[in-house]
């Protein structure tokens, strides 16, 4: 195989590429065999077509068939022999092939971006600083204690903080009901904060148990599912049963029900205090990075190539399109086992994700893209400039952390291929570290 490349601009390249012809011939020859085994026509029997009958019979659809297959590992051995690495899968451009000749053809592609990282050892950036408030405990040791209330069937009529259970019949405008618009035994916990329509649950307030009564009200505006949002409905209620709600205290004998793990209170709230500090020192730490790559845009001006940018845009809406199946594909379940539109705190599920994902990449979109792979491409330079590196023992260790939060033995993680985006993972880190290092960083308390 013979190379010659020539730049197109910064990063496109046109490399020319020359196949010997005993190369093509031998791996014609080999797709003319195999057909050849299997090929049955009048006049022979199957396998014993004589070769030369195949060749003259089939042999130019063959030899398209061989050179198409070819082309892929050609381009990937001739790109790698000249040095090249594709930002984006190569093009064709010219192709001539003579029966017993060299295949030559020609492709373009954009070259992968080597980056020369300046200033980034003269970053400013903000590091978050939180101490947790023992409001901040409080409120989640309050939704815990919600979690475990015990209820009890009472003869009263219905509070704010009661459970009701009622069977509903959905009525149009005139107050007819619906046919196969009928939802039994739901559950509604008057007075929550989150229900989809308070107007509804106010509606309800003063019910007992075998009582009926006609209820209209409209869903909240700021529902996600668009559909409902604001939306009249007109339902015909039956209360089947009034249960009171009662709290655990909050108690060494709470902190046993919370987990296995704790015997008393505090234990209780130095863990909620630990999560809560983990989960704005993780966003802390987002932020900076954030900060960091910002700064290191701004620094490093420079252009990507389009075919990269195109290449990852589809990546991305390819990835969208298989969230948006699996989403549709759980809503789908969910609603077959309750498609009732009723008036249970789990109904008002989001609708947002069905956009369509064939429309043209948005300007958000491509931005978006081209932030990220600025980012790849800058810590990358910066990686390689600097000269981080991982070693076994490093790594090793991070692997098994890993391995450890997710749950999952480091060895199905090795056979599931991850072993590559953890080595990355940890490579970005130690980047980031380092920009951290040189950096001026100041504190802002949040």
């Amino acid at each position: 195989m013979k190379t010659n490349v020539t730049e197109k601009g910064q990063w496109g390249r046109e490399i020319e590429v020359e196949v010997e012809a005993s190369r093509v011939e031998k791996e014609l020859d080999k797709a003319l065999r195999k057909y050849q085994r299997q090929l049955e026509i009048p006049g022979f029997r199957k396998g014993k077509v004589p070769l030369k009958v195949v060749k003259s019979r089939f042999g130019e659809s063959i030899r398209g068939e061989v050179i198409g297959d070819l082309l892929p590992a050609l381009l990937e051995e001739a790109t790698r022999e000249a040095g090249l690495v594709p930002a984006a899968p190569p093009q064709i451009a010219k192709l001539d092939h003579e029966p017993g000749g060299d295949l030559t053809f020609t492709a373009t592609l954009d070259i992968w971006p080597e980056i020369e990282v300046e200033h980034y050892e003269k970053l400013d950036a903000t590091r978050m600083v939180h101490e947790v408030a023992d409001e901040e405990i409080t409120e989640q040791l309050e939704e815990l204690r919600r979690r475990q209330a015990t209820e009890q069937a009472v003869e009263r009529p219905l509070e704010k903080g009661d459970v009701l259970i009622a069977d509903l019949q959905r009525l149009d405008e005139g107050g007819v009901p619906v046919i196969g618009e009928r939802f039994e035994e739901r559950y509604f916990l008057i007075g929550d904060e989150n229900a989809p329509s308070p107007e509804f649950e106010e509606g309800l307030v003063g019910m007992s148990a075998g009582e009926e009564r006609k209820v209209s009200f409209a869903y909240r505006e700021d529902l996600p599912n668009e559909e409902l949002a604001g939306k009249t409905e007109h339902f015909d209620v039956t209360a089947r049963e009034v249960r009171e709600r009662s709290l655990p205290e909050l108690d060494d004998e709470f902190a046993k029900d919370v987990g296995e793990q704790f015997q008393t209170m505090a234990e209780v709230r130095e863990h909620i205090s630990n999560q809560i500090q983990e989960r704005w020192s993780y966003m802390a730490e987002q932020r900076l990075r954030s900060d960091l790559v910002g700064q290191l845009i701004e620094k490093n001006e420079f252009e990507l190539p389009e075919s990269m940018v195109e290449n990852y845009l589809k990546s991305m809406k390819r990835e969208q399109q298989a969230q948006g199946q699996a989403q549709g594909q759980a809503q789908g379940q969910a609603q077959g086992q309750a498609h009732d539109h009723d008036h249970d705190h789990d109904h008002d599920h989001d609708h947002d994700h069905d956009h369509d994902h064939d429309s043209e990449h948005t300007d958000e979109e491509r931005e978006q893209a081209v932030r990220r792979l600025k980012s790849f491409l800058l810590i990358e330079g910066v990686r390689k400039q600097a000269k981080v590196e991982v070693t076994d023992e490093e790594f090793e260790t991070f692997a098994a952390e890993r391995a450890e939060q997710s749950g999952i033995k480091l060895e199905e993680m090795q056979r599931s291929g991850r072993v590559d985006d953890l080595r990355r993972e940890l490579e970005e880190k130690k980047v980031f570290d380092l920009l951290g290092e040189k950096a001026k960083i100041k504190e802002e308390k949040v």
